[in-house]
């Protein structure tokens, strides 16, 4: 293409404007064709060029998903709890953890066009199935933490580079050596620290890209004596640093409640036990609990989960136990209201699922079914049409979010991270 291109003999500023609308795959061969386009493409003007391309174009024919899933080696096994214990071990004889990346067809109302790609996590996350939440995506990086650890790794899967492993928390936890502690029950409350709340966006003061932590401790003495602390890292900095944070928090772990929108990461958590929606403003780096809809706390055997739908915020409703379920879905706030005023907007269904996943279309929503299968459910036509995706962990622990290609590279951008041996 760049020997067709040159012979066309287009000014510099057509060229530019052809390869900035190509997806990240070409872009990645065309590096190789000749050394003026490399400079190009690695280019910062560049990379932003594509990306505003991916992000605003109304007539792509193709949205991206990104799941996190295990597979088991032998998908002959369906008994439950012999698939919960191959989740639970601490090796991968017998399952693989994978990040996939969907490219599913805009224009295909009958059928999905999909491709699909795998990408095995590295250790030593592969081995923990069951404590890998997806903690946010933003412009094409992926960001993924361990539960009960200190690990927090960045990835692009439109480049395929190498994952990248951020350095160890800078907050100064309590010892993990057992003679530090009057006797052992307190050594154990000790080691339950919940680094969960984890959530990954853009400062676009700044112009860079922050991961931020919550650290608190679960039970026993150090959940009433110590209080919540939190950290934030900048992709180009060599550290974690501590934030201020002025209230104890509980953060919820369930995997969609993470979101990240317009530069403020949201997570369900408990506060002076009230349930609320947490949130962050990356360029501010200030915390806000957001009321969820009073209604909702008084619904006997009522779920939730949260969502983006149309570039809001939303609260996903259902009951437990109905099959198949009613989604209440109420919108967040009006435009720069972001204190906790909801509006219930609509009722979508019935819906046969076990779990509302995310909104990946204005029209079409993402469910979990009790077998392991993702599920696209079109709001107007009320059809299901079944993605080839299946997750060994069930429902209640499967993880999607609507991915948008770029060439970001983590390394550039942070050169200080430390990369696995």
């Amino acid at each position: 293409m760049a020997e067709y291109l040159n012979k066309l003999c287009l000014s510099e500023d057509v060229v530019v404007e052809i390869l900035s609308r190509l997806s990240p795959k070409p872009l990645m061969r065309f590096k190789c064709a000749c050394k003026s386009w490399y400079n190009l493409i690695k280019s910062p003007s560049f990379v932003a060029k594509n990306l505003s391309y991916s992000k605003n174009n109304e007539f792509a024919s193709s949205t991206s998903l990104v799941f996190k899933r295990t597979v088991l080696k032998d998908n002959t096994i369906k008994d439950k709890n012999e698939i919960t214990s191959i989740l639970s071990e601490d090796n991968n004889n017998r399952k693989e953890t994978l990040l996939s990346l969907l490219t599913l067809s805009n224009h295909d109302d009958q059928n999905f066009g999909c491709i699909v790609e795998d990408f095995p996590l590295p250790s030593p996350m592969c081995f923990y199935a069951l404590n890998i939440p997806l903690a946010g995506h933003c412009d094409g990086i992926v960001c993924l933490s361990l539960v009960n650890d200190e690990d927090v790794v960045l990835y692009n899967p439109s480049i395929k580079e190498d994952f990248e492993f951020l350095p160890k928390s800078c907050l100064l936890l309590p010892h993990k050596d057992f003679n530090d502690f009057d006797n052992e029950d307190d050594y154990y409350d000790a080691l339950r620290s919940d680094p969960r709340g984890v959530g990954f966006g853009f400062d676009s003061k700044a112009k860079v890209y922050k991961v931020v932590r919550i650290v608190g401790f679960t039970s026993g003495y150090y959940a009433d004596t110590h209080p919540s602390r939190a950290e934030v890292f900048t992709l180009g900095a060599r550290s974690w640093r501590e934030i201020k944070i002025d209230t104890k928090v509980t953060v919820f772990s369930h995997p969609s409640f993470n979101i990240c929108l317009k530069g403020i990461c949201y997570w369900s958590a408990l506060i002076r036990d009230k349930e609320v929606l947490l949130s962050f403003h990356m360029s501010e780096e200030l915390f806000d609990e957001i009321s969820v809809p009073e209604s909702i706390h008084h619904m006997e055997g009522f779920l939730k989960t949260f969502s983006v739908w149309k570039e809001s915020i939303v609260l996903v409703a259902y009951k437990r136990d109905d099959d198949p379920k009613f989604l209440d879905i109420w919108v967040m706030g009006e435009p720069g209201d972001f204190r906790g005023s909801w509006t219930k907007h609509l009722t979508i269904g019935p819906v046969e699922c076990d779990i509302p996943l995310s909104f990946w279309k204005s029209d079409e929503i993402l469910v979990g079914t009790a077998d392991g299968c993702v599920v696209s459910y079109n709001i107007d036509t009320q059809t299901l049409k079944y993605l080839p995706i299946h997750v060994a962990e069930g429902p209640s622990r499967t993880q999607c979010l609507v991915y948008v290609n770029s060439i970001i590279s983590v390394k550039e951008n942070n050169s200080s991270m430390r990369q696995l041996p």
